[in-house]
């Protein structure tokens, strides 16, 4: 027995069945909720906030080659200008940045602001995209392989 064959009319209602949409377009709209211009990477870094209306420490999180997520109990408005000192592991001296703050999460113990970079040199940029894979480094070289 021959399998039937799909006519154009038959494979036209299979596309247009309201479930196929759905199913089919969510993964591809979840995706782009999280679309940024460059990768992030989770990271643990100490650093320095400074601005014309506050002066604080704090840790950075979250770091790309475009912005960073400063976490920090005390928050600047958003559009403020700023500055961040980042020590970095390997550097002698912070890593001097220029941004502006885009948003502020104000959720206690978790709050901080999203910075993002004004003019970053090609050689901050690069340093910033190698902390992630410094930090993966650090936690592979630290994790227990079994043996003796």
């Amino acid at each position: 027995m021959c399998p039937r064959r799909l006519t154009r009319r038959r494979l036209r209602l299979k596309v247009r069945s309201p479930c196929w949409g759905v199913d089919f377009m969510q993964p591809y709209l979840e995706k782009q909720s999280d679309a940024r211009r460059s990768a992030r990477s989770r990271v643990r870094i100490s650093g320095k906030y400074v601005s014309d209306t506050l002066v604080v420490d704090g840790v950075v999180t979250d770091v790309s080659a475009d912005g960073l997520f400063f976490c920090s109990d005390y928050l600047d408005n958003t559009g403020e200008s700023a500055r961040v000192w980042l020590d970095i592991p390997w550097r002698n001296a912070p890593l001097e940045l220029r941004g502006e703050v885009r948003w502020v999460n104000d959720t206690p113990n978790t709050g901080g602001m999203g910075i993002r970079f004004i003019d970053v040199s090609l050689e901050d940029r690069m340093v910033l995209s190698s902390l992630g894979l410094y930090d993966l480094a650090n936690v592979a070289s630290s994790t227990p392989t079994g043996e003796a």
